[in-house]
């Protein structure tokens, strides 16, 4: 506590320098004797300033009308390029682009240029708005209002023009954009294969294709282009089945399949951008408006008065000025003898906020108004408390995780069947720990592959289906990696891991957690869990994760144990059963006749036969089938 105490202290010094270094009690009569002498130089400005201004605020008046003017032609120049716009983004399709293009941009780009002649025109009254003002401060914000509002035309008008060359690349029929190279490749592919004898699975699978490709051009949800990307491969390996299909013609057919979803994703992605374009627009076309009516409101003002008035507001406000100069300085004295009792206030804070933290309340933190000595007294305060909720956190963080590797082990533990007891792994795993995907592979019996042996959800269930399997000398995998080094390894941000392997149907992974699963000192496997979250995984992620696998391993290898101590028990069964049947015959022909319908009931062969071969004694021989 000493050391963060003088760290603080420290600090507090190099940051505020000879001001921090002083007591409570010289920063008070500090602070109120530059108060009351800055209150007498307020005091001397505002009169000659007053007096400087009183002659100017006339010809401000005067240029209220042409400041509401102005403002008014800029708010119909506005209205005439949203109209311009909103024409060319509601025709272009039915009139086409080019025609489009020079009915509506055009004008858009001339309304727009006047709307900036016009910004440069209201720059010339800024000294006007200045003469009606009390001091810089309006002259100040009416030049940063025009600057804001030139910037925002620009950005309007750089957004409009940007939307106009993306429709121009999307297209609108069969002719023009990716929409039309994906439709010129989808009509090619269907004038190959409609109407052939045994390609009804294709015809069926591309009628699928075109069913999302209308959907998505009429309602633009991604679903629909998720759902022409899976379909894809099932496409492309339906086409290498095909029999009727020549090579050559096969060839052709891949590459237009290629060529139809490079363009009808490069057209999802222009979607997109379009959307954001879009936004962009209509946020810059909407800022553009209250601005103009701030300056028109402004020109109102100005023109609403006359110069009498003015005189009559600039007299008022010197008398208005002396009395504030006479209430500051009471006000100062005031202060002088009452601020310090509110010192006492952040001491009080700070005890109420101890007593809160000592009842168990850790989300509390004192509040830092200075960096005297109760400033450094609260950050150090504040610092502890972080600290303590932070460890807090950490150890029922812990808890939660180990009672959830607990619950999953008790779970798992009556489960006598390997796929029945690897599938509650991953499906309890990823439901206890909130994670994306879990999946577990086990290492084949030549300890060269790592086979999937279950994953989670559908995801899971299709990858298991398809027989997914890694081997163990794969560079780009975190499964194998943590196999051969048999720890556990984490990649917290999978775009920036090299060895990271990617799979289509987990695209929302973004850190992965992989631990080795080791009974007996031998990696059997696998237990991989993934997130969608960057940064999810911690050292002590790794830690319970590998509890848990150990876990996993023990009943893996317990109910392979049981598995084998079966079928073992099975087999003598059957074995004493066939023996007590052969011992029943009583001949050398009904031995052979039951031992050879036995066996082959218990192997499950078809045919099986049995010899005898006589001796050299000369006895009889016999073959039986």
């Amino acid at each position: 506590m000493n050391i963060t105490s003088t760290s603080t202290s420290t600090s507090s010094e190099n940051r505020f320098g000879f001001w921090g270094k002083l007591p409570l009690s010289r920063k008070l009569l500090l602070a109120f004797g530059v108060l009351f002498v800055f209150a007498v130089i307020i005091a001397a400005i505002t009169l000659s300033g007053l007096s400087r201004t009183q002659g100017a605020y006339e010809q401000a008046l005067t240029q209220g009308i042409e400041l509401r003017r102005l403002s008014d032609k800029l708010s119909i120049n506005l209205l005439q390029a949203r109209r311009d716009e909103k024409n060319f983004l509601l025709r272009w399709t039915s009139e086409g682009f080019d025609t489009a293009y020079s009915n509506y941009v055009s004008l858009f780009t001339q309304n727009v240029a006047a709307m900036r002649a016009e910004v440069k025109q209201l720059a010339l009254l800024g000294p006007a708005v200045a003469a009606v003002s009390t001091g810089d401060s309006t002259q100040a914000q009416y030049e940063a209002d025009l600057a804001d509002l030139t910037k925002t035309i620009d950005t309007y008008e750089q957004s409009f023009t940007l939307l106009v060359n993306q429709y121009g690349k999307k297209g609108y029929d069969e002719n023009t954009g990716l929409e039309g190279k994906f439709r010129t490749s989808i009509k090619t592919i269907e004038a190959k294969i409609s109407g052939q004898v045994g390609l009804e699975k294709l015809e069926i699978t591309l009628l699928q294709i075109r069913r999302n490709e209308k959907d998505y051009l009429s309602r633009g949800d991604q679903q629909y282009a998720d759902q022409i990307n899976g379909l894809i491969p099932q496409l492309k390996t339906q086409i290498a089945a095909a029999n009727q299909i020549e090579p050559a013609a096969k060839n052709e057919l891949f590459t237009q399949v290629d060529a139809y979803l490079l363009s009808f994703n490069a057209l999802v992605a222009l979607d997109k951008e379009i959307f954001t374009i879009d936004q962009t627009l209509i946020d810059s076309a909407r800022a553009v408006e209250p601005l103009v009516a701030k300056i028109e409101t402004l020109g109102e003002q100005l023109a609403s008065g006359d110069t009498d008035t003015a005189r009559a507001d600039s007299t008022q406000t010197f008398t208005f000025s002396i009395a504030a100069v006479l209430v500051v300085l009471v006000i100062s004295a005031v202060l002088a003898l009452t601020l310090s009792r509110q010192i006492t206030l952040p001491i009080t804070q700070l005890t109420n906020t101890s007593q809160q933290i000592a009842e168990g309340n850790f989300d509390v933190l004192a509040e830092v108004s200075s960096a005297d000595e109760i400033g450094t007294l609260a950050q150090t305060f504040n610092s502890m408390t972080s600290r303590l909720r932070q460890a807090f956190e950490d150890v029922r963080r812990r808890a939660t995780e180990l009672a959830t590797v607990a619950e999953v082990g008790t779970a798992t533990a009556t489960i006598l069947e390997t796929d029945k007891l690897l599938q509650e792994v991953v499906n309890l795993s990823k439901e206890r720990f909130n994670l994306y995907h879990s999946h577990i592979y086990l290492l084949d019996e030549a300890g060269e592959n790592l086979v999937l042996a279950s994953g989670a959800g559908e995801a899971g269930r299709q990858m298991k289906a398809k027989g997914l399997s890694i081997p163990l000398n794969r560079e780009q995998s975190l499964v194998a990696r943590a196999a051969r080094e048999r720890k556990g390894v984490t990649v917290n941000n999978v775009t920036e891991a090299p060895d990271f392997l990617p799979n289509i149907l987990l695209p929302d992974t973004r850190s992965e957690l992989a631990v080795p699963m080791i009974v007996g000192g031998k990696v059997i496997g696998v237990f991989d869990v993934q997130s969608d979250k960057v940064g999810r995984f911690t050292d002590s992620d790794i830690n319970i994760q590998t509890t848990l696998a150990a876990q996993v391993s023990t009943s893996i290898q317990n109910v392979r144990s049981f598995e084998q101590a079966k079928a073992q028990a099975d087999l003598e069964s059957m074995v004493n059963a066939i023996g007590q049947k052969i011992q029943r015959a009583t001949t050398v022909d009904d031995t052979l006749q039951t031992a050879i319908r036995e066996i082959g009931l218990a192997l499950g062969a078809s045919r099986v036969s049995a010899s005898i071969t006589g001796r050299q004694d000369g006895s009889n021989s016999s073959n039986l089938n």
